[in-house]
Parts: C-alpha cells; structure tokens; sequence
C-alpha cells in the first residue's frame, strides 16, 4: 500500500513579499561600467586637449609650412587657451588613475574621480567665461585670418570664385558663443553624470565596503 505524501508544498511567494536584494550584482556592476565609460573618456579627453595645446602653439608655423603666411592668434587667445588646455590634459591624467582604480573597487579611484567632476564643472564654467572675455579678440583675428587666407589662395592661382567667403564679423561672434555654448553642455554631462553617480547612497556604502574589504585582506 502506498504511504500518503506528507511533504507539504513550496508555499508561493505572497504578492508583498520583498524582491530579493540585488546588492552583490549591483557592486558588480556599475563600478565597472561608469569606470571603463570614464577611462575611455579620459584617454580621448586627454589626447584631444594634448593636441589643442600642441596646436595653439604651432598653428601658425604649420600653416606658414603649407605656403600661407597666416598672423598667429592674439596672446590673450594663446595664453588662456594654452593654459586651460595644460589644467584639462592634467585633469585627465586625474581620470584615468582614478578610472582604472574604481574598476578595480580602490576607494582612492572614486575619490580621485569625484575630485575629477568637481574640477572638470569649475573649468567649464572659467572656460565660458575665458570665451566670453576673448570674444572679440577671436572673431578679430578669425577675420584676418580668413583674408590672409583668401590672399594666399589667390597668390597661388586659385580663382576668385573658388576662393573661401568672406566673413561677417557679427556672424563669426553669434557661431563662436553658440559652439561655446553647445560645447560648454556637452563637456558638463559626464562630470555631472559621475558627481550624481558617486555621491548615491548605495553606491557610497558600496566604496565603504571596498575599503573595510581592503583592511581585512
């Protein structure tokens, strides 16, 4: 005879009972995500601002190399493009350590990264209004330089109608604050990306955790 089953079922899982908690697959996840989406930009920041920098230096000589005898940029444009360029290439540097150590859950890494999104905000703001102050000067010398330009085409026999436009100085102004602008926008996003992501609760006992992690190794 067959003994009655006295196993009793798996109860289901009332409709209030908590989720089980995700934390471990959260630790896992968002350090490596935000880190490696921050080395790449600090890599390609860098390498950008590295060749600005290079560039505010040598525009003049490398154009004078391809035949055109173009008037350098004012100081004042040299001077604070060359210094915010030498501040951000540093700041880079800051985000690649600090990139590499959060992907490998070193309190430091998000440290040095929090450090990075303060600095890099305060530099979009100086650098709007650096943009501000050298305005004229840039459109002043974008108009020059766009008629030395034409004047060497034209030393070169390049035909009139073949020859770059003329610029409107009002025009240059207006395009130069819209491209700061839209500039100054898109330089802002990850910074405050990264200052929200490393100021959250969850993520702040997360870096707490490495660190006791560390002490106990």
């Amino acid at each position: 005879m067959e003994e009655p089953n006295t196993e009793q079922p798996a109860s289901a899982p009332t409709p209030f009972e908590p989720y089980a908690d995700d934390r471990a697959a959260r630790r896992s996840s968002w350090p490596m995500i935000f880190g490696v989406i921050s080395l790449v930009v600090g890599v390609l920041g860098t390498c950008v601002q590295g060749f600005g920098a290079a560039m505010s230096i040598a525009s003049d000589k490398l154009m004078k190399m391809g035949g055109m005898d173009i008037t350098p940029a004012p100081k004042s444009v040299q001077y604070i493009g060359g210094a915010q360029s030498v501040i951000l290439v540093l700041l880079g540097i800051v985000l690649i350590v600090g990139a590499t150590l959060l992907i490998l859950r070193r309190p430091l890494g998000a440290t040095l990264v929090r450090f990075w999104a303060f600095a890099r905000l305060v530099m979009v703001v100086l650098g709007l209004g650096a943009a501000v102050l050298t305005l004229k000067d840039q459109v002043a010398w974008q108009v020059t330089m766009n008629g030395e330009i034409r004047e060497s085409l034209r030393k070169n026999g390049v035909k009139e109608e073949q020859l770059p436009p003329i610029q409107d100085s009002d025009a240059i102004g207006r395009q130069a604050l819209w491209g700061v602008a839209g500039a100054s926008v898109a330089f802002a996003v990850w910074p405050f990306v990264m200052a929200i992501v490393l100021t959250n609760r969850r993520n702040r006992e997360d870096i707490a955790s490495w660190a006791s992690a560390q002490r106990s190794a």
